[in-house]
């Protein structure tokens, strides 16, 4: 069926095109940014009346990258769960627009969903987060072996006006939480200013990520601190409990690190996150990427290329199976290159240092069960959907969530009920620690993004006479996209994106800007 759609699409876009050689364009890595990158490719191509023959090389017998769902059976039914990058929110044009063209489900986060189900909000297994509650900062301290820890904020989903009147109370009513908000408004209106520039034919070329943020002060400015400097010092200062308990909650839940590590970008990008609505596709992230892949590009599972080299007036790719038949006029390497074992064509060597970026080690738990009776204060009477280890901890875990309901929604989150959990953590999680009983569970470990870190040093605040609040160590520089160029050919890089902030959405965005780069970066406008 892919083939059929492909041979189509090749017969259209030969109509007027006859005797023009078509582009051929490799690219490495079939995820979010493998997947873009042939879709907008194909697409970029088509507008310009100009042939494709397009190849997409994954290691991985499956495509999706880190959209990786898996499934358990329970009570006759199969439920559906994100094993990596989970969930997107309204903002993101790119997922929500192509989900919908591709006639995929949307559903709140967490979806657990069969593909096929066009009623997630009838499901009696689908979480309430109305009546559970958002979430709750939860502190383990003394712990489950001496005694129940202590909730430090809990948001109640019955009880709301209550729950705010605590949070004026607590934080000095909402004065933080606009300067946070204005902040994060003002990053996340900067990065959508893409959409707009995609729609204009000769616009969204950067030669550098350092270009592409200096149209985006907020963002480059952002990308100089940690949030916890942000947040601290002049017309952004918020309150320390502000920060070490809300903002420091949508880092650790989206990041895994604290505010006194990420950078603002993160942070930001976080809080956006919380502040919009989240959604899934039923079934899986993973099948909007599959369907942009089986509308533009021929796929190769099973294939890792370990070596790009220049042959000629092009490059050829050399895979675990050997070389690849043909000449490519473009590569893009659409995966995180520190993670690959690709050598680079020869007199490269230098970029691998460029590149360079530490991964987050992430620990996915999977659990069907019930959580001890002694873990939590012995009046809370419902969890909130998502429980949060406070600023500084990791243990038992970083965060727990219910993704759905066994004992059905009215039981959900009370004392002994029955449930599917997702918890993240730095480390395996002890089961008997968090758990009274375990019918299920499945554990997954994988580099999930880079630690989001300043990028010019640790040092806060300007030099003598200097109020400015700048760091002045010298700036690195973000990852190259372009790594090597020939005449009309090139190999370029999407994922150096990621060390500014790395979503799904940000790397479909990524591509689109590398890929009219690599197209047709020489004949556009600077």
């Amino acid at each position: 069926m892919r083939s059929l759609r492909l041979l189509l699409t090749a017969l259209v876009l030969s109509a007027g095109t006859l005797g023009q050689r078509a582009r051929r364009i490799a690219i490495v890595g079939g995820g979010p940014a493998g997947a873009a990158s042939a879709y907008f490719a194909r697409h970029e191509l088509q507008q310009h009346n100009t042939p494709a023959d397009i190849h997409v090389f994954e290691r991985l017998p499956r495509l999706g990258g880190r959209a990786h769902v898996g499934t358990v059976e329970y009570a006759n039914r199969t439920l559906y769960f994100e094993q990596g990058a989970s969930m997107f929110i309204g903002k993101n044009r790119h997922l929500v627009d192509l989900a919908r063209s591709f006639n995929l489900t949307l559903c709140p986060h967490p979806c657990t969903l069969h593909p096929a189900d066009k009623r997630p909000t009838d499901d009696d297994m689908v979480v309430d987060a109305g009546m559970l509650g958002a979430y709750g900062i939860w502190d383990p301290l003394p712990g489950p072996v001496s005694g129940p820890g202590r909730w430090v904020v809990r948001r109640h989903g019955d009880q709301w006006l209550r729950d705010m009147l605590r949070a004026l109370w607590r934080y000095g009513g909402l004065g933080d939480l606009r300067r946070v908000r204005r902040q994060t408004r003002e990053a996340v209106d900067q990065f959508m200013q893409s959409y707009d520039q995609f729609s204009r034919p000769h616009d969204g070329v950067y030669a550098s990520w350092d270009a592409y943020l200096a149209d985006r002060p907020a963002l480059q400015q952002s990308l100089y601190y940690r949030a916890a400097e942000l947040y601290s010092h002049g017309a952004t200062r918020i309150s320390q409990r502000f920060l070490r308990e809300v903002v420091s909650l949508a880092t650790r839940v989206n990041y895994m690190q604290d505010v006194d590590s990420i950078s603002a970008v993160g942070a930001h990008i976080s809080m956006a996150a919380e502040s919009d609505e989240a959604y899934s596709v039923a079934g899986g992230n993973h099948q909007v990427f599959d369907s942009m892949l089986g509308h533009s590009a021929e796929v190769h599972l099973g294939k890792e290329v370990v070596a790009v080299e220049r042959n000629g007036t092009g490059y050829r790719l050399v895979t675990t199976d050997g070389v690849e038949d043909g000449v490519f006029d473009t590569v893009i390497i659409a995966a995180p290159l520190p993670l690959t074992k690709i050598r680079l064509p020869e007199g490269l060597e230098d970029l691998k240092s460029a590149v360079k970026a530490e991964y987050v080690r992430m620990h996915v738990t999977f659990v069907i069960g019930t959580l001890r009776d002694d873990l939590f204060p012995s009046d809370t009477l419902r969890l909130p959907r998502l429980v949060v280890t406070p600023y500084g901890t990791t243990l038992p875990f970083n965060c727990l969530s219910i993704l759905a309901c066994l004992d059905g929604t009215q039981q959900c989150g009370r004392p002994g009920s029955l449930a599917l959990f997702k918890l993240f953590s730095h480390a395996p999680i002890d089961l008997p620690q968090v758990f009274a009983h375990v019918q299920w569970h499945r554990r997954n470990t994988w580099h999930a993004y880079p630690r989001l870190e300043p990028r010019n040093g640790n040092k806060y605040g300007g030099g003598e006479g200097d109020e400015s609040g700048a760091f002045h160590l010298p700036r690195k520089s973000l990852p190259p996209i372009v790594l090597d160029r020939m005449d009309d050919a090139g190999v370029f890089y999407v994922n150096g994106m990621e060390t500014v902030f790395s979503t799904m959405e940000s790397q479909t965005v990524a591509a689109r800007h590398v890929v009219r780069l690599a197209l047709f970066g020489e004949n556009f406008p600077s």
